[in-house]
């Protein structure tokens, strides 16, 4: 009864699971701060959604539950504009080169694979060294709610880099090269792989510039946020590749799951966060594996279900395939903005405090 021929990818989807899907990205991006596009992807794809259109549509979803947490952190007052318009320079410029790789990849025909290596090595190498330094952490009793881990020599190299810059509402001095930079990384493998980056992001917040958690969740989400409004219409116009009644359940359920998460992570301390960022990080990566090894052997891996010719869509999903190519700009907008309405709304709506 729930399921439903999506108009742009083209094949069958259970709107409850897609909607499931949704409600447990909202309440990792609540949880974490990471945006939890690193989940959500996989996880459509397993559900048989092509790549590109999971990647593609992905972003309008990360869109509502960014805005709903960055929302929430403004009233908290977390967030740190100064470091923000750093974040969202680098990451902006690495967006564009993103489009224009994920277009090249997509061209070549090699845009599955790598987005299939890319999850395993950038997964288990992120979710490795959390998973060390946490359980080292545990062991010395760290128990602060918003604890940074101690400075290290990485730490110190980076600070003797040129163009210092003081952040007094955070308490760190950070050089603007290796933050701009990494930033600019981050926005191009988030455009390619249809994640914010807020999984990589926020470990490098916290462990190079020694961000307290909570500042570096905050700054996190603000880069999510405008890096994925850009990602949804260049997505939309250059790529044809936003599904969005694919997007809507997700978008609905994100935002719900996004209080839920926000609620919880109260409650986290510091070394329990990321401990299970840590380990929800390298079971994902495992799962990408296995599903790496069995295409490589010849077994059949979720994600292969047989995509549905367009002309048996029913007529107002084939009148949004016509809108997603003849009026991309429009559609991507459209989509855009009812991601951010209900981010915002749903932030004002759930979050009292």
């Amino acid at each position: 009864m729930l399921d439903l021929l999506l108009p742009i990818a083209g094949v069958w989807i259970n709107l409850g699971a897609v909607a499931g899907v949704g409600l447990l990205i909202g309440f990792v991006s609540g949880l974490f701060g990471v945006g939890g596009g690193f989940l959500m992807t996989p996880i459509l794809i397993f559900l048989g959604v092509p790549p590109a259109i999971a990647v593609a549509t992905g972003s309008a979803q990360l869109v509502a539950s960014a805005t709903f947490s960055a929302t929430v952190a403004a009233r908290q007052r977390t967030i740190d504009p100064r470091l923000s318009a750093f974040l969202i320079g680098g990451a902006l410029s690495g967006t564009l080169i993103g489009i224009s790789l994920f277009n090249l990849l997509s061209r070549l025909g090699h845009l599955d694979s790598v987005i299939g290596v890319a999850y395993v090595v950038l997964l288990g190498t992120v979710g490795g060294l959390m998973l060390k330094e946490s359980l080292a952490a545990f062991r010395h009793r760290q128990t602060q709610i918003n604890e940074s881990p101690p400075e290290n020599a990485v730490q110190r190299w980076l600070l003797s880099l040129p163009m210092r810059r003081a952040f007094p509402r955070l308490g760190v001095s950070i050089s603007l090269v290796p933050l701009v930079l990494i930033s600019l990384i981050i926005g191009v493998i988030g455009t390619v792989l249809g994640v914010g980056g807020g999984f990589m992001f926020v470990p490098a917040l916290i462990y190079l510039f020694g961000l307290p958690i909570r500042s570096a969740v905050a700054a996190s989400q603000v880069q999510i946020l405008v890096t994925m409004v850009a990602a949804t219409l260049l997505h939309a116009v250059f790529n044809h590749a936003i599904d969005i009644v694919l997007a809507v359940p997700l978008i609905l359920g994100g935002v719900l799951g996004a209080h839920l998460g926000t609620m919880a992570g109260r409650a986290i301390k510091g070394v329990q966060f990321r401990l299970a960022l840590a380990l929800l990080i390298l079971l994902v990566a495992s799962r990408f594996l296995y599903s790496l090894l069995a295409a490589a052997f010849g077994s059949s891996v979720p994600g292969e279900t047989a995509k549905i010719t367009l002309g048996a869509l029913p007529a107002w999903e084939g009148w949004i395939a016509l809108q997603a190519t003849s009026n991309s700009g429009y559609y991507g907008l459209i989509t855009a903005f009812f991601a951010l309405s209900c981010g915002y709304f749903g932030a004002r709506l759930f979050d009292r405090d």
